[in-house]
């Protein structure tokens, strides 16, 4: 579950440090990983590692939609 754990850290760094790069797929790979642990912990009945993942999960979605997507402008 570390391992998965780390990865995601790495993959959300991924997002903001590189340049250039596809910051989506940097997402996905945060998101894939943090399931994967958040699976591992369900396995093991660690509903509060659960949790916390989920939350860390949902916290990465929304701090991606603030800075990344693109606000349309609204009709007059």
């Amino acid at each position: 579950m570390a391992r998965f754990v780390a990865l995601a850290e790495e993959a959300t760094s991924a997002i903001y440090d590189a340049r250039g790069a596809d910051v989506r797929s940097c997402l996905e790979d945060a998101m894939y990983n943090l399931d994967r642990a958040a699976d591992i912990a369900r396995i093991r009945g660690w509903s509060a590692e659960v949790e916390h993942l989920m939350k860390r999960r949902e916290r990465l979605q929304t701090m991606f939609d603030i800075r990344f997507k693109k606000k349309r402008p609204t009709a007059p």
